[in-house]
C-alpha cells in the first residue's frame, strides 16, 4: 500500500487530472480525505457548481429565471412566514409546473412552494405588481 506521502501526492494528481472533466461540466471537483485498509483504499470527491459572477450558481440560476415566474432578482434569499415558520427563497425549480419556488426553512431543508402561494406570502396581489 501506498505511505502517507504517496497517498498525499495521489490526492493532488486526481485534482490535477480531473480539472479537464471540471471545466467540461462547469464545477469545481476536489479530492479530499482518503480512508485505506492493508489492500485497498477510497478517496472522497466533492463535485460543486462554480460561481457566476461571484454569485452562487443557484442565485445565478435564480435572477436569470425569475422573470419567468413573476418573481424580481432581489427576491432571492427574500423571507416569508408559512405556517407559522420562516422561509427563505432559495431558487426555481423551471421543470415544476405546479411547485416551482424552492425555500429553505430555519431548519434547512428546502421546501417547494407555488408561485401564488409565495406571492401572497410576499404581500404581492398578483403578477402585475411585479414592475
Amino acid at each position: 500500500m501506498l505511505t502517507k506521502k504517496e497517498f498525499e501526492s495521489f490526492r493532488i494528481e486526481t485534482e490535477q487530472a480531473m480539472k479537464t472533466i471540471a471545466e467540461k461540466y462547469g464545477v469545481n471537483i476536489h479530492a479530499g480525505k482518503i480512508n485505506y485498509d492493508s489492500n485497498s483504499f477510497t478517496l472522497d470527491l466533492k463535485v460543486s457548481k462554480k460561481k457566476v459572477n461571484g454569485k452562487s450558481f443557484e442565485q445565478a440560476e435564480f435572477e436569470k429565471n425569475c422573470i419567468y415566474f413573476g418573481l424580481k432578482p432581489e427576491d432571492y434569499n427574500k423571507s416569508f412566514m408559512s405556517n407559522g415558520r420562516k422561509f427563505n427563497i432559495c431558487g426555481i425549480k423551471t421543470s415544476a409546473r405546479k411547485m416551482p419556488i424552492l425555500a429553505k426553512c430555519e431548519d434547512g431543508k428546502t421546501y417547494k412552494f407555488s408561485l401564488e402561494n409565495v406571492q401572497l406570502r410576499l404581500g404581492r396581489k398578483d403578477f402585475n405588481d411585479i414592475e
